[in-house]
């Protein structure tokens, strides 16, 4: 049995590591899955491949294959130049997986090196959540920051949508609350337990997935928005490229608006469920995603 240990930076949230280690345990593979964080005392001399997720890695000291997954691409200011320098600098590694289709064209490596795509996918506590009492209107989870310009719902929800409530869950800067705390419609959680986001969020009817049509964030996988229709949440979106393509190709009820949210309305009372198909749930679970993703045989072949 080889030994494949996936360390990462802690700077971004990964489910797909703690995902990817328990679907590969139950799965007669030559290879185990081993998380740094679960098992620091993991030595990366006895590993037979690495897992990481690189920002620049232009050393690597030990002979055994390297895999890099590219779960995002880079942000802040410059981030193609970003791209290009990960490019240029990064070791040469023996695989690499990407998000998707778009990240992957976006880095543009040509130097052969075998790769696969594996999308994100949703935990399977979501798809049990249907008979949750409703107590909001709207649910907003992830990043609640002025970069993605969360003050915009905020103030939308303060001064044009005072008869309808808004749940925000996740971490949330310090300004922004200290802002919106006293609004009797808009009500933080703070950052919890990741076991805990389904029973909160299912207790709305619309899930809100606002995202500024910029790069990059505009052509990344939003796993919030798959995570509403786990939910059976109404989803309303703004219109960006990765959401269009996604709503076309499954033929998806979404509601879009503009990033301004002029155009919210809300016109009579939905109903509680949104009903989505049982065979595109399938396709959002992670053991359909990793078991069409090719990650099995690519694993298997590299180790």
């Amino acid at each position: 049995m080889k030994n494949i240990l996936i360390k990462h930076s802690h700077k971004a949230y990964l489910p797909q590591i703690e995902a990817a280690v328990s679907y590969f345990e139950n799965r007669d593979v030559p290879f185990q899955l081993i998380n740094y964080d679960q098992s620091p005392e993991a030595d990366e001399r006895e590993a037979d491949a690495i897992w990481s997720f690189p920002g620049i890695e232009y050393r690597n000291q030990l002979k055994i294959p390297r895999i890099h997954e590219y779960a995002s691409l880079s942000t802040g200011y410059f981030p193609k130049v970003k791209n290009r320098l990960k490019k240029v600098v990064n070791t040469r590694p023996d695989l690499r997986i990407f998000l998707n289709e778009l990240v992957e064209q976006a880095y543009q490596f040509s130097d052969h090196v075998p790769s696969i795509q594996r999308d994100m996918g949703v935990h399977t506590s979501f798809f049990n959540q249907q008979l949750t009492k409703k107590s909001y209107d709207f649910v907003y989870c992830g990043s609640i920051s002025k970069s993605r310009g969360i003050h915009k719902v905020l103030n939308h929800f303060k001064t044009h949508q005072k008869k309808h409530s808004l749940l925000l869950i996740g971490a949330v800067e310090d300004d922004l609350y200290n802002r919106f705390k006293d609004e009797s419609n808009i009500t933080f959680t703070g950052k919890i337990p990741y076991s805990d986001v389904p029973s909160v969020a299912a207790q709305a009817i619309y899930g809100l997935n606002y995202m500024p049509d910029q790069y990059p964030f505009n052509i990344q996988t939003s796993t919030k928005l798959l995570e509403y229709i786990a939910l059976d949440l109404h989803v309303i979106t703004t219109r960006y490229q990765w959401a269009q393509q996604f709503q076309k190709k499954y033929h998806l009820p979404f509601t879009f608006v503009n990033e301004n949210l002029s155009d919210l309305v809300i016109k009579e009372p939905p109903l509680i469920s949104a009903n989505y198909d049982h065979s595109l749930k399938q396709c959002l679970t992670w053991d359909y995603v990793f078991l069409h993703s090719g990650l099995e045989e690519a694993l298997s072949s590299l180790v």
